[in-house]
């Protein structure tokens, strides 16, 4: 079991080792089976290196399509979904406010406790003498709310529950946490790696949580929108392909796009 467990944190740390498959310069594939996941969730991964691809927020109320989004953004590695999102009275709003194109968007309410902000791409700093400090604060990262500021980012987007933090498992509540849904995430490994997880058939989110702080070695991550909304589609891939729902209407997702 150890020796298993030491397996697959060294494939994680080693691009295009087995069960990795590269889909752009610093960006990887693999099914979560291959990576010790359960395999009735169906479910897959991307590994992204920050330094090698950016991250943009989108929201459209109009809910394009997987399709849809994918002619309006033809360049992009991947598509996943983002956040939650509410439709009162016919309106379509993010649940939890966002940052998109350096503008913050008012949620139509999200006041968990259990929430985290991904910044996802960093407002473009004024010219200074580049450094590798100053490189590094502008790789994407998470924050508990309080110390989110969304004056410093392009783009950004709260979301709940926390499923890892720290490193360790933080999903572990008796009602939402244990329930079984097709769920999607984001997290970070401790090398600032990127990870995008989706999966086709339910899951538990609590063991989603344990797997990807146990086995993943990942650091801090956030559920996304899930049930018939979990999406994770790279570039070239059919739609059928895709963890998806076809032709499901997504008004808020995730870029992955060339740096």
């Amino acid at each position: 079991m150890i020796l298993a467990a030491l397996f697959l944190l060294w494939s994680v740390a080693a691009p295009l080792q087995a069960p990795w498959r590269e889909v752009a310069p610093g960006i990887e594939t693999a099914t979560a089976a291959d990576l010790g996941g359960d395999a009735n969730w169906a479910a897959k991964v991307l590994l992204v290196d920050p330094h090698l691809a950016t991250f943009a927020v989108r929201f459209d109320p109009q809910k394009p399509t997987l399709a849809q989004w994918r002619q309006r953004y033809p360049g992009a590695v991947a598509i996943a979904n983002g956040s939650f999102y509410s439709a009162d009275a016919g309106e379509v709003r993010p649940t939890c406010d966002i940052v998109q194109e350096g503008r913050k968007l008012k949620g139509a309410g999200c006041l968990r406790q259990d929430a985290l902000w991904f910044g996802a791409r960093q407002r473009e700093a004024k010219p200074i003498a580049q450094s590798t400090v100053a490189a590094a604060s502008r790789t994407p990262r998470f924050f508990p709310p309080p110390d989110f500021h969304p004056d410093q980012w392009n783009d950004a987007l709260k979301s709940f529950p926390t499923l890892v933090r720290g490193g360790a498992p933080a999903c572990s509540g008796a009602h939402y946490c244990a329930e079984s849904s097709r769920t999607a995430a984001i997290g970070q490994l401790r090398d600032g790696r990127i990870l995008l997880f989706a999966s086709q058939w339910p899951a538990v989110r609590r063991d989603v949580a344990r797997w990807l702080a146990e086995t993943l070695g990942v650091m801090d991550a956030v559920n996304l929108d899930g049930g018939p909304e979990a999406t994770l589609a790279l570039k070239g891939e059919p739609l059928e392909d895709a963890v998806g729902t076809y032709g499901r209407g997504l008004p808020l997702v995730l870029l992955v796009l060339p740096p």
